[in-house]
């Protein structure tokens, strides 16, 4: 790959250089069709994902394909591509995206719309379908937000209604083969495939999977460059939800509720930790504790994998029992996070959400005892139940939490009623009226000691907006690009003015979008046919309304017409039956000796785009290379345990090096040889490369160095000339505030070696 050169002035330059480990390259010659799959948020949101790692081995596998990625630059990389009229490009080829076949968006949250149109235009491709008449690239719409397709219509030529594991591969496969046709022939095509919804069609149905068994589960997903906001081994046990909570997009999104099996599980928990070399790994499940087999999958964790850490991201109160907080308790400590939604039994009811707060409460004494300290809990307030006392009810209901010793953080988000769900008619509380609740929650709990945040209420009231948006909103999202709108998740960017200025404009009221619907007239998603009743719907809003509850998809059937012992569901009569775990001789269980440690030094280099990456992501590069090389590795520390390791000092970013150093502790016993360098060698990125190994501790290496500083011109000053080749000049500089020397910008590179070695540079 070619040496990039990205300005010194840029914050994280390693987002862009693409070449993380598992990262996939194919050669040219071998590909018919180039696929960029983009996620419309910065590089650490998007490799946070699980479905865009999910779609990118899927693609990669299609014969012929290259599936690339692309995330949205933040302001500093947008304005240099601007200034220098440089395009967005793809990561593993840097590939402008208007010369690629295909590019597919995943839309996961409202509020990054405007970052499609902004990475369109930035990939040199016409925003709108229309406009790029028979040229440029076909581009893809997908995501939950794309459960609402029309007002996105006009800038997708085709959308993918529900979840995409299978459709992309019959996308990829006819575009592939239609390659060199008209962009509208091969559009009209795709419109013909299931679960496609485009201006060749009236009407979709949503797809789903109808067993995670046979669906494929990303196993080598691309370790990020750039600390990611979850950088960890994600785990799907199950796709949907059974609850059934009224206010829930995704649950309703992604019915039928679906198990992995326990054996699938622990097959992909092997290869990706051998792949990847994690310390973290998290289960993803819209309800962790509803799985039937947590306490297997846990406990396999935790016997297989020493100071491996679990987290379980979505657990309903009262869903995970004593033998799993057992299990995780012996394991490297994560935290646990629980919906509480409402803080009454009354209103909770009418949200649909059955859950037992006293059952958590009888668990305090064993997670304190286990070591946790501090527990998250979710909050919800617009509903237009509730009542003065229901909110000031939060003191009653964390009382026992703070009198067992815990730390609460609480998190309180508006409600925004979402397409498909029987909330979707309800209207939305002003901005005022909601202020005013958060102020009562948050006089609530003073001199409690619980830390409260909360979302801004007029970005919430954007996201209701944009959820429930319809084709007549399609225009404001134009103007909001030409307004230069993007970024908007991020507090620094958003702002509801250019929103308030295009409702203005166009003389519509934004009340027209935030309250209330008239539950028989036709809706803008009705669109998409889910497959299950609209009139169940409608059921479960008079059930609300009477305070009744539905029964959940686990323990019977709530009659949503979605059939789901035909589709694939999960039947109420199915069971499952306990495997018992099975140790698998090349598991890779780390069990580490009781003999003395031995500390092992590696001398490596960090060059070329490598440069961009940071000191301390470079060390995690390193560490888990080590690691998924089968290198047991010490740790420190019972409940957050960290490898023991010793680095040489932090380089600049940008500056490079064949002379650094790290240090692991290992066991006496372990072998670390010229095979198990170059085996830790194939796990890293181009650009990071291990040259030797030194048993023995860091401090007793030689560790004189210097610094190649080189330029195109002469310089002037107190450096020594060491000699001029290539029309380049390379100095020698031996000392300190190399840092200072590279952000003056004098010299195109600069490198460290050691001082007693020729590397012939």
């Amino acid at each position: 790959m070619a040496m990039l050169n990205i300005p010194r002035t840029i914050l994280r330059p390693a987002r862009y250089i693409g070449s993380e480990p598992n990262h996939v390259r194919k050669d040219l010659k071998d590909v018919r069709l180039r696929f960029a799959l983009c996620y419309p948020d910065i590089y650490e949101i998007g490799m946070s994902y699980y479905g865009l790692f999910l779609l990118y081995e899927i693609a990669n596998r299609v014969d012929g394909v290259w599936c690339e990625r692309c995330f949205a630059p933040w302001a500093d990389m947008e304005e240099h591509l601007r200034q220098t009229g440089r395009p967005l490009t793809t990561l593993e080829s840097h590939t402008p995206l208007s010369a690629m076949d295909v590019i597919g968006f995943s839309l996961t949250y409202e509020l990054n719309v405007t970052n499609v149109l902004n990475m369109l235009s930035l990939g040199g491709v016409k925003i709108r379908s229309d406009a790029r008449r028979d040229k440029g690239p076909i581009v893809i719409g997908g995501g939950p937000l794309m459960l609402n397709p029309k007002p996105y219509a006009p800038f997708f030529d085709i959308i993918v209604a529900g979840e995409g594991d299978e459709a992309i591969v019959s996308i990829l496969t006819v575009s592939r083969d239609m390659a060199g046709e008209r962009r509208d022939t091969v559009i009209a095509e795709l419109s013909k495939l299931d679960g496609v919804y485009s201006a060749h069609t009236e009407r979709a149905k949503r797809l789903f999977v109808k067993d995670l068994d046979r669906a494929f589960h990303p196993v080598r997903p691309p370790i990020p460059a750039v600390d990611s906001v979850h950088n960890r081994l994600n785990v799907e046990i199950s796709r949907g939800c059974g609850n059934g909570c009224r206010f829930c997009m995704a649950g309703f999104g992604y019915r039928p509720y679906r198990e992995r099996s326990f054996e699938a599980v622990r097959a992909v928990i092997d290869e990706g930790l051998r792949n990847t070399g994690y310390e973290e790994m998290s289960f993803l499940s819209l309800s962790s504790g509803d799985y039937r087999r947590l306490f297997d999958v846990i406990d396999y964790a935790r016997k297989e994998y020493k100071g491996l850490s679990v987290s379980l991201p979505s657990l309903k109160i009262g869903s995970i029992g004593k033998d799993e907080i057992s299990a995780m308790g012996e394991m490297a400590r994560t935290g646990f996070t629980f919906a509480l939604e409402a803080p009454t039994a009354g209103l909770r009811h009418r949200l649909n959400k059955d859950i037992d707060v006293d059952s958590l409460v009888t668990r305090l004494p064993q997670l304190k005892a286990l070591g946790w300290r501090r527990l998250k809990l979710y909050l919800m307030v617009g509903f237009p139940w509730e009542t003065e006392d229901d909110l000031k009810a939060v003191r009653d209901v964390i009382a026992p939490f703070r009198a067992a010793g815990f730390d609460i953080n609480l998190s309180v988000s508006p409600f925004t009623p979402k397409p498909h769900t029987p909330f979707q008619w309800l209207p939305m509380d002003d901005e005022a009226v909601l202020d005013a609740k958060i102020m009562l929650i948050k006089d609530a709990l003073k001199k409690t000691g619980v830390r409260v945040r909360y979302r801004d209420t007029s970005v919430s009231i954007i996201e209701g907006i944009v959820a429930r948006a319809d084709e007549d909103l399609s225009p404001m999202f134009e103007y909001l690009h030409q307004r230069s709108v993007r970024l908007e998740a991020w507090r620094e960017f958003f702002s509801v003015g250019p929103y308030r200025e295009w409702f203005e404009l166009n003389g519509v009221d934004m009340k027209a979008y935030t309250g209330a619907l008239d539950v028989h007239r036709a809706l803008a998603w009705d669109v998409v046919d889910m497959g299950f009743d609209t009139q169940f719907l409608r059921d479960e809003l008079n059930r609300a309304g009477a305070g009744d509850m539905t029964v959940d998809c686990l323990n019977g059937c709530a009659g949503c017409g979605l059939a789901c012992s035909q589709t694939g569901g999960l039947a109420p009569d199915r069971k499952i039956e306990a495997v018992p775990v099975v140790p698998r001789e090349d598991s890779g269980t780390v069990v580490l000796s009781q003999a003395p440690p031995k500390k092992v030094t590696f001398r490596y280099g960090k060059y070329g785009n490598a440069r961009y990456v940071g000191h301390l992501d470079t060390m995690s590069i390193m560490v888990r290379a080590v690691k998924a090389s089968g290198i047991p590795l010490r740790t420190r520390g019972k409940y957050h345990p960290l490898p023991k390791i010793v680095l040489t000092d932090a380089l600049p970013v940008g500056v490079e090096s064949f002379y650094e150093f790290i240090e692991i502790e290992t066991d006496a016993d372990a072998t670390v040889d010229s095979t198990t360098m170059d085996d830790i060698n194939r796990r890293l990125m181009p650009g990071i490369k291990i040259y030797e190994f030194i048993e023995g501790s860091l401090k007793d290496v030689v560790k004189d160095y210097l610094f190649l500083l080189v330029s195109a011109h002469p310089r002037e000053g107190d450096l020594t000339l060491w000699r001029e080749t290539g029309g380049r000049y390379f100095y020698t500089w031996q000392g300190k505030g190399v840092k200072q020397i590279w952000n003056q910008g004098m010299f195109s590179r600069i490198i460290k070696i050691g001082s007693r070695q020729n590397y012939g540079i």
